[in-house]
């Protein structure tokens, strides 16, 4: 495992902020910010994940649709579906983080129908029902608790929301935890991981939900709702394999078996539809 050199330009003293994020991974991070502007200009190969969300997205989307992206980074996903769907849509990509943002307005700003603006998925600034479709991929996995945002995605979405993570038979609650020694925007060496309380001093969530515990809390939110659980198999293992190579990202995902792998992790990934049309 490589350390990841092309980083935070300013100080790597650990951020953990009010949702358990930890800043540190995304807020300065310009080799990130660099991986995820190639794979939206096409410097990179498009993403075996954005290219299956996109062929669900064509399946329903109709025409003059307003679509939302929550954790666009770049703009990676948009570029799937644009070269997919041929219908007229509007896209609106959010994200907290101005590092990748400022990257996808300059890059699509010639995109009449695409919108980029700051957000936060713990509190989206959209009005109720201002989308016919959101979607978010690769976040929830790195959330300490699903529910507000789950919240708030249902709120600003009148048809169907799609959220791509980690799901198994139980839950459990992971914790990556950081040091200079293999992550390099971080000032923390191995022996200090921990602090005294043996609380990880700088961590990312790596967690997987259980089928049970998401389908209840979608029920719970929204009881009418039609729920489909679909598993991620739409992949190509070997251009998976070549992209961990290629963006020498630590941890980044490689396959085992049939299985998607990140670190020591096995992460069976779905699709979860869910369909508010109850007609």
């Amino acid at each position: 495992m490589g350390i990841n050199k092309l980083n935070m330009k300013k100080n790597k003293k650990a951020v953990i902020d009010k949702h358990g994020l930890c800043l540190n991974e995304y807020k300065n991070n310009l080799n990130n910010a660099k991986v995820y502007l190639d794979r939206a200009t096409g410097k990179s190969p498009e993403m075996e994940v954005s290219i299956a969300m996109a062929n669900i997205l064509k399946k329903i989307v109709k025409t003059n649709d307003k679509i939302l992206d929550v954790g666009c980074a770049c703009g990676h996903f948009y570029r799937s579906i644009k070269k997919r769907i041929k219908k007229n849509f509007f896209y609106t990509g959010t994200d907290p983080y101005p590092i990748f943002l400022d990257k996808a307005k300059d890059f699509w700003k010639n995109d009449k129908n695409v919108n980029f603006k700051k957000g936060n998925i713990y509190k989206l600034p959209f009005k109720k029902n201002e989308f016919d479709i959101s979607f978010c991929s690769n976040v929830f996995i790195h959330l300490n608790d699903v529910k507000k945002p789950l919240s708030e995605i249902m709120r600003v979405t009148k048809k169907k929301v799609i959220i791509r993570t980690v799901l198994y038979d139980v839950s459990y609650k992971i914790q990556l935890v950081y040091n200079s020694k293999w992550w390099s925007d971080i000032d923390i060496k191995p022996i200090n991981e921990f602090d005294k309380k043996g609380n990880p001093r700088a961590y990312s969530y790596f967690n997987i939900l259980s089928f049970d515990y998401i389908l209840q809390t979608i029920k719970k939110l929204r009881p009418q709702a039609k729920i489909k659980i679909i598993k991620d198999t739409f992949y190509d293992k070997s251009i998976i394999n070549k992209s961990k190579s290629f963006e020498k990202r630590p941890l980044a995902t490689r396959i085992l078996g049939d299985e998607q792998v990140s670190g020591c992790i096995l992460q069976p990934h779905y699709f979860v539809i869910i369909d508010f049309n109850t007609n």
